[in-house]
């Protein structure tokens, strides 16, 4: 639970120093003052590296909160807005590496899609590394199904003929390769939304 007042902190000369050690102390007043000086300076630069964002208000609060729980850290050795850039610089880095890694997923279910269409030439050759790299993970019978059918383009009775399997055997295989591409390109680290904005300042 926060405190209410830090009236036995020394004086010091620098009022900024003084708002952030009373802030860093649990002072609600204090960050909420922080919060509201320090806001315009989040959102433009975050709205600058973002643009008109749907996830703009999560990231302005994302910053908030690693910042008010960093309080702590902060040394004054520089200028609060210059530690405030830095947690924004890093969040919107994030932000951009976890949507980057979306996309080449997205892009790698995509050319399994169509690949079996012989327009594999127009994917992005990030997507195909991300799709062989999806395959990988795959059991080799799973895997050889997927190839036979997705990419050589043959048909589940020809793939039976060749593995010398039941087609009922090459069509379930095929149907747990897809299941399972698709569960492990959904099982990659996304990044998780912020919890409300809920640092005692009501």
């Amino acid at each position: 639970m926060y405190a209410r007042s830090h009236d036995h902190l020394p004086e010091t000369a620098d009022p900024e120093a003084a708002l952030v050690a009373r802030a860093a102390g649990g002072d609600r007043r204090a960050l909420r003052r922080l919060y509201e000086r320090s806001l315009p300076q989040v959102r433009a630069f975050l709205l600058r590296m973002l643009g008109p964002d749907p996830e703009l208000d999560d990231m302005i609060q994302t910053v908030f909160i690693r910042a008010f729980n960093a309080l702590g850290t902060f040394r004054g050795d520089s200028k609060l807005s210059t530690w405030l850039y830095q947690i924004c610089g890093n969040t919107c880095r994030n932000l951009m590496r976890s949507r980057y890694r979306q996309r080449r997923l997205h892009d790698a279910l995509h050319f399994f899609t169509v690949a079996r269409e012989g327009d594999r030439d127009n994917v992005d050759l990030s997507a195909k590394r991300e799709a062989l790299r999806l395959l990988q993970r795959l059991r080799p019978e799973l895997r050889e199904v997927f190839v036979l059918y997705h990419h050589e383009g043959l048909t589940i009775p020809e793939i039976g003929e060749i593995l010398g399997t039941a087609t009922s055997t090459v069509g379930d295989r095929l149907q747990r390769a897809r299941t399972l591409l698709h569960k492990h390109a959904n099982a990659e680290p996304r990044r998780s939304r912020p919890q409300p904005f809920a640092l005692a300042l009501g």
